[in-house]
C-alpha cells in the first residue's frame, strides 16, 4: 500500500491540455495551497533528514537567490520557498509540493552557463507552481489519501515515500502534459527573471552531450526527464517568442559557484 501511494504522487496521469501562459487554469486541485505547503513542509523534512546539503554557505546563498528571482515572477511569490544545494555528482533536480527545490551539485557542475542552470530551477519551480503532484494524486486516489498525509496520520508512510524518492531516484515521474507546461512555464519565469531563454534548450543539449560521456551520472535525470528532439526543438520555439538581448543575471556569481562545486564534487562532469 505505502509504495503504490507513493506511485500516486509522483505518477504520469494524463491531464488537460493547459494555456502554457496560465497555471493549470483547466484543472481542478482540490487540494488547498495551506494544505500543500503543508504536505510538502513534511516531505521536505524527510528529505533534509535523508540527504546532505552542500556544505557552501556562499554556494547555497546563490542558489537561494536564483531560486528567488524565478519565484518572484510567478503566481505563488507569497508563499515561503526553499531552494538546497545537495552534495551529491548525479545531474539531477526535482521539486516537492509546497515550494521545495532541490538541485545536485553535479547539476550545477554540469550547466555551462547561467541560463543554462536558471532553465532547470525554472522548470522545477514551474512544476510547484502547477502543482503537478497534489493534482495528479487526488486524480487517482481521492482527497482523502492526501488529507490523511497532511494530518500526519501516517508519518511511516511519508518516511517511506521519501526512502523510495531517494533510493531509487525516481523524483518525478510526471506525464507529457505536465512536462510540457513546466518547460513552457519555465521559460517564462525565467525570461521574466532576465535569465536568457535560449539556456533551457542548450541545457538539454549539454546534458544529451554529457549522457555519452557518463551515463552513470544521468540515469536519473533521463529517467524523469525524458528528452526527445522535439522538446528540444520546442524549447528553441518557446525561447524565440521572448525578444531580448544583453540578458541579465549574475555570471560572474555562477562562474564562482560552480568553481567552488567542482573544487567540492571531483567526480562530477567536467566542462566539454
Amino acid at each position: 500500500m505505502r509504495l503504490f501511494v507513493f506511485a500516486l504522487v509522483f505518477a504520469a496521469i494524463p491531464g488537460c491540455t493547459c494555456n502554457p501562459n496560465s497555471v493549470n487554469r483547466g484543472d481542478l486541485n482540490l487540494v488547498s495551497l495551506d494544505d500543500e505547503w503543508e504536505l510538502g513542509r513534511q516531505l521536505a523534512a524527510e528529505v533534509d533528514a535523508q540527504v546532505a546539503p552542500l556544505a557552501d554557505a556562499e554556494v547555497e546563498a546563490y542558489a537561494d537567490a536564483m531560486g528567488a528571482s524565478l519565484v518572484a515572477e510567478t503566481e505563488l511569490s507569497d508563499r515561503a520557498w526553499t531552494f538546497t544545494v545537495i552534495e551529491d555528482p548525479a545531474v539531477n533536480a526535482f521539486a516537492l509540493p509546497g515550494g521545495h527545490v532541490y538541485i545536485h551539485s553535479g547539476l550545477v557542475a554540469a550547466a555551462e552557463s547561467e541560463a543554462e542552470l536558471a532553465s532547470v530551477v525554472a522548470h522545477e519551480v514551474a512544476h510547484v507552481v502547477a502543482r503537478h503532484s497534489t493534482e495528479r494524486m487526488v486524480k487517482a486516489q481521492g482527497l482523502s489519501v492526501v488529507a490523511g498525509l497532511v494530518l500526519g496520520d501516517d508519518p511511516g508512510m511519508i518516511r517511506e515515500i521519501v526512502a523510495e524518492l531517494i533510493g531509487q531516484g525516481v523524483l518525478a515521474r510526471f506525464s507529457r502534459t505536465d512536462e510540457t507546461e513546466a518547460d513552457a512555464l519555465g521559460l517564462r519565469f525565467m525570461a521574466e527573471a532576465d535569465y536568457d531563454p535560449d539556456g533551457m534548450a542548450a541545457m538539454f543539449e549539454t546534458l544529451l552531450a554529457l549522457r555519452q560521456r557518463q551515463p552513470v551520472l544521468f540515469e536519473r535525470w533521463f529517467g524523469t526527464h525524458p528528452l526527445s528532439e522535439d522538446r528540444v526543438e520546442a524549447a528553441r520555439a518557446g525561447a524565440a517568442e521572448w525578444d531580448g538581448s544583453g540578458w541579465g543575471g549574475d555570471p560572474a556569481r555562477f562562474e564562482a559557484a560552480r568553481r567552488r562545486v567542482l573544487a567540492r564534487t571531483p567526480a562530477a562532469p567536467l566542462a566539454m
